[in-house]
């Protein structure tokens, strides 16, 4: 019997679209594949479920509406859990929270075992908040706690109280200041926030750099009110370093990765942030939290991101419970 495994290039030729398509199609997760030695192999089946699910018409329309409005009832809606009248629909749905690009990595993975994956932009705050309530499967956080001078440890203390969890180190970060290219305004630290001529783009609260940022300024005794533009709100490290680019605010707050795209934004580094992945303990032997588990520990996830590049891997893969 011949294998129903096919290369990337006989799925260009099946599909009639360009190899390098594929590739992409694989990466963000919409499209499974294994790995047979150092070569990628996709299933005819997955072909075909991937097919099925982009079709298009009334039909399908319509079901992908109804199930889009289910799923943000449930995030929404605070129930810990899926409603009796779909369980087809949830029973193999896992919600990631977070916003860092590593976290497609994790997707990726649990895609091609069979997971259905869906993906929650909140900041780190309304994450935890969400695990706690049983709305995400997982989540993701970088909590800078001032009194401690530690990563999220003591925000999983206080936001889940009573529930057990387990974190994994997912790697570390560089946090500082997006500023104009070549520097004009000679920004050096987040001293400078106290400038009165200078006008900022923030972050929104719960994220983990608006609560960085809200505790540094709290030390240096900065009122927040005397700063122009505090109160300007962007809802990602992209949209921050674009807004600085275009000369809408002399400088914004947020981790060095986000302006890897950005023309006319340079990056002030000011601190490490460790990012951590959290999950409640009573899943930790589901299909979903085994897969992830197993891929975090590994060496294969730290060559990831080492190609994704920067980020610190030196306490990546480290496990704790709380």
């Amino acid at each position: 019997m011949e294998s129903n495994l096919l290369t990337a290039e006989d799925v260009a030729k099946q599909l009639r679209i360009k190899k390098y398509t594929v590739y992409e199609l694989i990466k963000r997760g919409e499209l499974p594949s294994s790995k047979v030695g150092k070569q990628v192999r996709i299933s005819q089946t997955d072909i075909d479920r991937y097919l099925e699910s982009n079709k298009t018409g009334p039909q399908y329309s319509e079901r992908l509406r109804e199930n889009s409005r289910e799923l943000v009832d449930l995030i929404s809606s605070g129930r810990p859990n899926p409603p009796e009248e779909s369980p087809d629909l949830f029973s193999s749905t896992v919600i990631i929270s977070g916003q860092d690009m590593c976290l497609d990595l994790l997707v990726t993975r649990l895609s091609g075992a069979g997971s259905t994956v869906l993906r929650s932009y909140v900041g780190c705050y309304n994450g935890l908040y969400s695990l706690y309530h049983g709305r995400v499967t997982m989540s993701a956080t970088h909590l800078w706690d001032a009194e401690t001078d530690t990563y999220n440890y003591p925000f999983i203390r206080r936001l889940l109280p009573g529930l057990p969890v387990g974190v994994f180190r997912l790697g570390g970060r560089m946090q500082g200041l997006y500023v104009r290219k070549g520097n004009p305004m000679n920004i050096r630290g987040w001293e400078d926030f106290s400038r009165p001529e200078l006008s900022m783009i923030n972050r929104e609260r719960g994220s983990g750099t608006r609560i960085l940022l809200d505790q540094k300024l709290a030390q240096l005794k900065i009122n927040t009110t005397a700063i122009q533009g505090y109160a300007r709100e962007s809802s990602s490290h992209l949209a921050c370093a674009s807004t600085v680019a275009k000369g809408g605010a002399e400088l914004g707050c947020g981790c060095e990765r986000g302006i890897e795209r950005v023309a006319g934004v340079e990056f002030v580094p000011l601190q490490m942030e460790w990012y951590d992945f959290v999950f409640r303990l009573v899943d930790r032997n589901t299909p979903a939290i085994r897969t992830i588990s197993s891929y975090i520990s590994s060496d294969e996830f730290k060559r990831d991101l080492e190609i994704m590049g920067g980020y610190e891997l030196s306490q990546t893969g480290r496990y704790e419970e709380f």
